[in-house]
């Protein structure tokens, strides 16, 4: 059987490996967008977008397609103040999107429903910026259909080093799971600061 010599195998197998590499990187999105391209297109995570999302302790999200409809299903088992607290399931703001969006009033919006599988009564959405913290959760009823829920956030603060949108789903027992289909953030005025 033939055998490749080292002085030869060893630079083919890194030209391979960085041919692989290189080809796996120009297929992501390298177009970083501006700060005022995002202040005017806002920030849409559907899709397979959503699969940025992150959880905390006491969550379980899990990426679905039913249909031609992808979606988050998010599952909690204890409450946004029970143990560890987080951001919940939660969206990070890259340093660039904080950059185009702080010292402006912000709104939210989230295409939601209850889980056919232990469907919560409801969700509770936050922003967490500085100065807005494990407070600021706001609860809304969810039902079978999506539905989208909107909310004006207004920051106390113009310069943000952090910035996370969170989702956390009722947490009763057997009765804790929505399905997220869609989130947007949009750059509204700017506030006095």
């Amino acid at each position: 059987m033939f055998s490749l010599p080292d002085w030869a195998f060893y630079p083919i197998a890194a030209l391979v490996t960085g041919g692989m590499v290189a080809g796996a990187l120009a297929f992501g999105d390298s177009a970083k967008r501006t700060p005022e391209q995002i202040q005017a297109e806002g920030l849409v995570y559907e899709g397979d977008t959503l699969n940025a999302i992150g959880t905390g302790n006491g969550l379980e999200a899990t990426f679905l397609t039913e249909g031609q409809t992808a979606f988050v299903r998010v599952a909690a088992s204890r409450g946004p103040l029970d143990g560890m607290q987080s951001a919940g399931a939660f969206f990070a703001l890259a340093p660039n999107e904080l950059e185009a969006l702080q010292g402006r009033r912000l709104r939210l919006t989230f295409r939601v429903r209850a889980a056919s599988d232990q469907p919560a009564e409801g969700v509770r959405f936050n922003v967490f910026l500085p100065g807005i913290g494990q407070d600021g959760w706001e609860r809304y009823a969810v039902g079978d259909d999506y539905q989208d829920i909107t909310f004006d956030v207004s920051p106390p603060t113009c310069v943000w080093d952090h910035g996370y949108i969170g989702i956390w789903p009722d947490w009763d027992f057997e009765r804790n799971t929505i399905d997220l289909q869609r989130a947007e953030l949009i750059a509204l005025e700017e506030i006095e600061c």
